[in-house]
């Protein structure tokens, strides 16, 4: 199997971000140079100290298509952070329900497992969610944003940040992904996933009044609605089970 070279990143965080971006939709990637070029001095010569990302030979088409996507992508709105949504793309990208990425035949290895309907203030004996996702409930459906990396429809969420209570993660997340204000922000239960461990989520509800005609991102592409009789696709497995039993 050839390994195939897709770009040569610009800076170091672009470098993790592509990366991240790569693995997270199954493709296998390899930072050339990753520990190297860094630290050499003197002028970058091509393939001897300038760092490249390699994929397999068979995945370099879906490859580029992301990048490309990625490299056209709008500036973030507000003050999103790149160090944040790198983050977020390495673990978030992996904690939610897994998600079907269509022609490819792959699938990103978090899977749906449960949701636990149990009181907000006792998760800890199952788990601690690290991210928060929220069904906000608007006059024309349920609010999804789509993801340019992974490229699925999903409800908007994250991680939660140190400190940061889950439900202020929710209500934070939805303003940042899709431009809405939460009202009546109310718990539903934890989510649980897993890939070779498990993962908790919190998962919320709310209501919004005003949904933005268009939303964008550097990782949002769009912003849609989920009803019984229209359902947007592709839509991440847990995304679905959380729809279909709260939508």
């Amino acid at each position: 199997m050839g390994l195939v070279r897709i770009l040569n990143p610009r800076t170091a965080s672009e470098a993790a971000v592509v990366v991240a971006m790569l693995q997270a939709h199954e493709i296998p990637a390899f930072l050339h140079n990753g520990h190297i070029a860094s630290v050499l001095p003197g002028v970058m010569i091509g393939g001897y100290n300038t760092q490249s990302v390699m994929v397999p030979e068979e995945c370099a088409a879906d490859a580029l298509e992301l990048v490309v996507n990625f490299r056209t992508a709008p500036s973030p709105a507000g003050n999103t952070s790149v160090v944040r949504n790198a983050f977020e793309l390495l673990l978030f990208g992996w904690f939610i329900p897994a998600h079907h990425i269509p022609g490819r035949g792959r699938q990103l290895l978090a899977r749906f497992i449960t949701l636990h309907e149990i009181p907000e203030s006792e998760c800890a004996p199952i788990g601690e969610p690290s991210f928060a996702v929220v069904l906000a409930r608007s006059a024309n459906g349920v609010v999804l944003v789509f993801n340019r990396y992974r490229k699925v429809w999903e409800l908007p969420g994250g991680l939660i940040d140190p400190g940061e209570a889950a439900r202020d993660s929710a209500a934070r997340e939805l303003a940042e992904e899709a431009g809405c204000t939460a009202r009546n922000l109310q718990w539903l239960g934890l989510v649980e996933v897993a890939d070779k461990s498990s993962h908790f989520g919190a998962v919320y509800v709310c209501d919004v009044d005003d949904v933005p005609a268009s939303f964008t991102s550097d990782e949002i592409g769009a912003i849609g609605v989920w009803r019984p009789d229209s359902r947007p696709r592709p839509l991440g497995e847990g995304d679905a089970a959380l729809l279909n039993r709260f939508g």
